[in-house]
C-alpha cells in the first residue's frame, strides 16, 4: 500500500484523476467485453438475433464505446497538465534558489504524468481496437440470422 502512495504523490494530484480515469477504461473495456462475447456465443449457438437495429442492447453497447473513447482522449490531456504542473513547479524551485532535488522532483512530476496519461491512452485504443472488431461480428452474425429466419419462414 505504501507503494502506491508514493507512486501517487510522485505525479501529484493529476496522477489521482489519471488513476480514476484508468480504472473507469478499464471497468468499460471488462464490461464491453464480457458483453459482447455472451451476445457472440448466443449467437453462434443460434439464439434468437435480437431485435436489429432497434435493439436496445445493441445501442447501449455504442454508447458505452462513447464513453471508452472519452477515456481515451481525457488521458494523455491529464498526463498534459500533470507536465505543466511539474515544469512550473521546476521554474518555481528555480526562483527560491534552484536546488537540484526540487527541480528534479518537478521535471520527475512532469515525466511521469505525461508517461501515464499515453499508456493508458495507448492501451485503450488497442482495447478499444479489439471492441470494434467484436461489435462488427455481433452486428455480421445477426444480419446473417435475421436472413436465415427470413429464408426459413
Amino acid at each position: 500500500m505504501n507503494g502506491i502512495w508514493s507512486w501517487l504523490a510522485g505525479g501529484g494530484y493529476t496522477m489521482v484523476a489519471l488513476g480514476a480515469v484508468s480504472t473507469v477504461l478499464c471497468f468499460l473495456i471488462l464490461e464491453r467485453l464480457l458483453a459482447t462475447g455472451s451476445r457472440l456465443r448466443a449467437l453462434r449457438s443460434g439464439a434468437a438475433p435480437g431485435g436489429g437495429a432497434s435493439d436496445p442492447a445493441a445501442w447501449a453497447g455504442l454508447r458505452r464505446m462513447g464513453l471508452i473513447r472519452a477515456c481515451i482522449v481525457v488521458a494523455p490531456l491529464l498526463g498534459l497538465l500533470g507536465t505543466v504542473t511539474g515544469i512550473i513547479e521546476t521554474f518555481q524551485s528555480i526562483l527560491q534558489g534552484g536546488y537540484v532535488t526540487e527541480m528534479s522532483r518537478g521535471i520527475y512530476k512532469a515525466l511521469r504524468t505525461t508517461q501515464y496519461g499515453l499508456a493508458i491512452a495507448a492501451s485503450g485504443l488497442l482495447a478499444e481496437q479489439l471492441l470494434l472488431r467484436r461489435l462488427e461480428k455481433l452486428a455480421s452474425l445477426r444480419r446473417a440470422a435475421r436472413l436465415a429466419g427470413r429464408e426459413g419462414a
